[in-house]
């Protein structure tokens, strides 16, 4: 990856910076550039993320065209214009297939983040496992405070690696890179994520989460962490979350324990009481805290493990 540190009051310079991210950017009014634009980008074939700070009264029109556009303007006089309404560009947008238009006056802080259309179709289609899936913005803000929540850390994250990090390496740069890719994803309303909330019920689970559980039933007597079943399921941790949350309205964890409380229950209805205890078929299904134990099969299955050892 391409990295950028710059100051400059140049505007013709500050439009070309802007335009590494977002290269419809233009600028078609800008007053004197104080404080100096601070520029800080990461860039390659198909991405850039950058952060920013610069003073002025300016007018900008940034067209996507062929990228989906994530960003943020902050600032006490800063107005946007999307699609022809008025939106608040302090809170995260995404802007893709039509221009969006900001005016500012004073300092902003601002930060964007850009991907390629195709980037976007590949990310989705493994999220969801249909591989006819494509891309369709239905709005501009995230879906939830939640979500929104979500972006917001990864973004953090993001910046710190690519942007702050002295210990850059290529496989962390991209595991950033892909991580903000599928936040994005599930963050902001498209196709997909009205998809994942719809459930499907008539069709199969998207083959990700078809892969998780297929892998959890098959290791659920065994040592297992998320990262063991997103490996299994193809998917990030964070993109399995979410993917198998909406498909089955729990997590891959929430799912492995439900498994196994139901094999333990499975063993204590056949085991011999005189011969097998609680704890010892507790923990061959990876529960070591038999208090505990206790309190996830009570509140499962309405009695205590021991009754249904002596039942």
């Amino acid at each position: 990856m391409e990295h950028t540190n710059i100051e400059t009051r140049d505007a013709e310079t500050v439009e070309h910076l802007w335009q590494t991210v977002v290269p419809g950017a233009r600028i078609s009014r800008a007053e004197a550039i104080q404080p100096a634009l601070s520029w800080h980008a990461v860039s390659e074939p198909g991405f850039a993320f950058c952060d920013y700070t610069i003073g002025s009264t300016m007018f900008v029109e940034s067209d996507p065209l062929d990228l989906v556009v994530l960003g943020r303007i902050a600032g006490p006089r800063v107005a946007g214009v999307y699609r022809r309404e008025r939106i608040d560009t302090n809170i995260p947008f995404m802007v893709v297939d039509r221009p969006l238009e900001v005016s500012f006056t004073g300092r902003i802080a601002g930060t964007a983040v850009s991907f390629t259309r195709s980037e976007f179709d590949d990310a989705a289609r493994r999220l969801s496992g249909d591989d006819t899936l494509r891309v369709r913005a239905t709005g501009h803000a995230a879906i939830s405070e939640q979500r929104l929540r979500y972006w917001s850390r990864t973004w953090e994250y993001a910046r710190d690696v690519l942007l702050r990090s002295p210990e850059r390496t290529p496989l962390i740069e991209k595991q950033a890179r892909t991580l903000l890719l599928e936040a994005s994803l599930l963050t902001f309303p498209t196709t997909l994520t009205e998809a994942l909330a719809a459930g499907r019920p008539s069709r199969p689970l998207p083959a990700p989460v078809r892969r998780a559980k297929a892998y959890v039933e098959a290791h659920a007597a065994e040592p297992v962490v998320l990262a063991d079943i997103a490996q299994a399921a193809r998917l990030s941790p964070r993109g399995l979350q979410y993917a198998f949350r909406a498909a089955t309205g729990r997590t891959p964890m929430q799912y492995l324990r439900r498994v196994r409380l139901d094999a333990a229950r499975s063993e204590l209805r056949s085991a011999d009481p005189s011969v097998e205890t609680v704890a010892a078929i507790a923990a061959r299904w990876g529960f070591s805290n038999l208090g505990r134990f206790a309190a996830m099969y009570r509140g499962e299955f309405g009695e205590t493990p021991s009754t249904t050892l002596r039942s």
